[in-house]
């Protein structure tokens, strides 16, 4: 009894001390802004006032993104996050209409979406459905209904029923701009949990269409009646899906009708600054139509995207938006800095704390249990909770329409926006708190390395890397960026283990093996890639996709011209030797050190490629094998265009160099 006197004296102790820090921090705040505020700073006419703001904007990201970036863990969000607190309202009040500048800074949002659009397809989109329509409603679903039960019964029942479903709508939204954003940085787009994590975003800003709606019908009418019944509601949510849909449908036949052909006009001018304009109308017209539906900018940007990534432009406009993108997200986040009230945090630190360990532990909760049950692991399904567990910019937008419709309190909602704004900000620390627990509960034996029955129940189209060295890595990171699902196998534990950590789908197992195929959905994949470390393993995971699963192709690579005809004769596609690529950019650096022009260097390695090109396109023609890099099985021509000789030459540098 007396230890337990003891712990509860030390706790209360504790929380006196935390409370006088928190105390004398917001004393010390407010002299700091009192001093901004005496500054004698020049007299600035209203036209100029945009012009100033511009200018604080770029000296804050410039001061605080290094700052920042020079903690332990910090990142540039975090700079650009702080940097707006710093500057905005509730702190140094030097920008004061934070409205003026979000409808800009929402661009950003647009431009990222738009971004993870071209390096999709329908094709892929189609086989994350799984994962966006079934996964994401669940997690939306669960999570509304998780938190507005919470609000009711920690208000009891003042909330209202119409408050806490709008409650539980904005907190089970995600930050899209911010999670996909730490995703990038970290290199995780492409793992399992970084498409789990993606899919369920993208229901949300589906999802955010709906909650709209809610709004108005949930609102009491100006006469004191109560919100409108199931039948109303029900009858909106259907109009909502048919208007989304026959909006999307519309936008896809218009662009897949008409977008190549503009592209094509446009290209044809040569005028770089004409194709820029025409990537903008592309983007910003697709955004207002969708807006105008009813739904989200950031879904139109992603639907401008998808389509754009199905033509032979895609590479020069993800080029050509990277610096728009850029700069306006860091906008973005700075805006969503704005919203944190330092004083109010100090003032309720004790309720906005607990707010959003609640909201962070409950959207872990859920997501652990629906991940798993469409596939995930635990690891994978709690990475993915934790970058999903913040708040998201959309409930910014949900919250403040619940005010004005008189359906949520206006002192509520600032507290939700201060809640909403720092989970938002520590996205990248749970981003590594995630990639610490992956590693620590990650089991190391042989039975969890290999590839479970069922696992790939869900995947198709997808490439199997049938080994993980310098190679079968190098070409599965230009993969993971372009978000094309793969499998890698390996036979070496040390080599899955990185894989692991990397939360890669890396997979002990023999490539040889028809049961290790079959278990990684060999039947319903694209193409395998083939590059282990003896010729003897080549030649036996070539048989066995031939005879168990002749219809996917196989590309293999070649240790020598011996080496590649047995490879042809055991069912490859195509065959590339190893030897060509390194040996060339060897002595292209070589030729280079001995001060040969540039020009004259390319046109030796252009010309030797040819002329080697040539011989294996021979001997391909006279032994019917695919030495020629595969490209001459089908048809007997060799390659006499110097430009077809680069290209074929480029199409295999990659991964024969690595």
């Amino acid at each position: 009894a007396a230890h337990s006197c003891t712990s509860k004296a030390c706790l209360r102790a504790a929380a006196a001390k935390l409370q006088a820090a928190a105390a004398a921090a917001q004393r010390l705040w407010a002299v700091a802004v009192e001093l901004v505020h005496r500054l004698p700073l020049p007299h600035i006419h209203e036209s100029e006032q945009g012009l100033l703001e511009t200018i604080w904007l770029l000296l804050a990201s410039v001061v605080a993104v290094p700052a920042i970036c020079k903690i332990p863990g910090g990142s540039p969000v975090l700079g650009f996050l702080a940097g707006g607190a710093l500057i905005g309202p509730y702190a140094l009040g030097i920008i004061q209409d934070v409205e003026s500048i979000r409808h800009l800074a929402e661009l950003g949002v647009v431009f990222l979406l738009f971004n993870i659009g071209l390096e999709l397809s329908f094709d892929r989109l189609r086989s994350m459905g799984k994962f966006v329509f079934g996964m994401g409603t669940l997690q939306v679903v669960l999570t509304l209904a998780a938190v507005a039960w919470t609000g009711m019964a920690l208000t009891g029942g003042a909330l209202g029923g119409p408050g806490a479903i709008i409650l539980g709508g904005g907190l089970a939204l995600s930050t899209t701009a911010v999670g996909m954003q730490v995703l990038a940085d970290r290199g995780e787009t492409g793992s399992k949990f970084g498409r789990a994590t993606f899919s369920v975003l993208l229901l949300q800003d589906l999802a955010v269409v709906v909650l709209l709606m809610l709004i108005p019908l949930l609102a009491p009418s100006p006469d004191g009646a109560s919100a409108a019944g199931i039948a109303s509601i029900a009858k909106a949510i259907g109009a909502a899906a048919v208007k989304a849909v026959v909006t999307m449908v519309g936008i896809t036949v218009a662009g897949r009708t008409l977008l190549r052909p503009l592209y094509k006009r446009i290209a044809e001018t040569n005028d770089t600054t004409v194709f820029n304009a025409l990537t903008l109308l592309v983007v910003l017209g697709t955004s207002l139509i969708t807006q105008l539906a009813g739904l989200s900018l950031a879904l139109g940007a992603f639907l401008a995207g998808l389509l754009l990534a199905e033509t032979e432009y895609h590479l020069q406009v993800e080029s050509d938006i990277a610096p728009y993108k850029g700069l306006l997200m860091g906008l973005f986040f700075m805006t969503v800095g704005m919203e944190i009230s330092v004083p109010l945090f100090f003032a309720k630190i004790k309720t906005i704390v607990a707010a959003m360990a609640m909201l962070i532990v409950g959207k872990v909760a859920v997501m652990a249990a629906v991940g798993q049950a469409f596939g995930l692991t635990l690891v994978q399904s709690a990475r993915s909770g934790l970058l999903l567990s913040p708040g998201g910019e959309f409930a910014f937008v949900l919250f403040g329409e619940a005010v004005s419709r008189g359906i949520m309190g206006a002192a509520l909602a600032k507290e939700l926006y201060l809640v909403v704004a720092l989970s938002m900000a520590l996205t990248p620390f749970l981003a590594q708190f995630g990639g610490k627990l992956g590693q620590m509960l990650e089991k190391s034996d042989m039975k969890a390395l290999q590839p479970k029955e069922g696992e790939m129940s869900g995947m198709s189209g997808h490439v199997i890397i049938a080994g993980f060295g310098r190679v079968g890595e190098l070409i599965s990171q230009m993969l993971s960026e372009r978000l094309i699902p793969f499998v890698a196998l390996d036979v070496s534990a040390s080599r899955v283990q990185e894989g692991k950590k990397l939360d890669l789908p890396v997979y002990f197992g023999d490539a040889g093996s028809p049961a290790v195929l079959h278990a990684v959905g060999a039947e319903n994949a694209a193409c395998a890639v083939i590059t282990l470390d003896t010729a003897g393993a080549n030649y036996r995971s070539v048989w066995a996709m031939h005879k168990h699963f002749p219809h996917v192709k196989t590309f293999v690579r070649a240790f020598d011209i011996e080496n590649g005809l047995m490879l042809e004769r055991a069912g490859a596609t195509a065959v590339v030797p190893e030897i060509l690529e390194p040996s060339l950019q060897l002595a292209a650096a070589v030729l280079s050190q001995l001060n040969m022009p540039e020009d004259e260097v390319a046109e030796t390695i252009r010309s030797f490629r040819k002329t080697h090109l040539s011989e294996l396109q021979a001997l391909a023609q006279t032994s019917g094998s695919s030495l020629g890099y595969g490209s001459q099985k089908a048809e007997n021509k060799t390659i006499d265009e110097g430009d077809d000789a680069d290209t074929a030459g480029e199409a295999v540098t990659m991964p024969a160099a690595a």
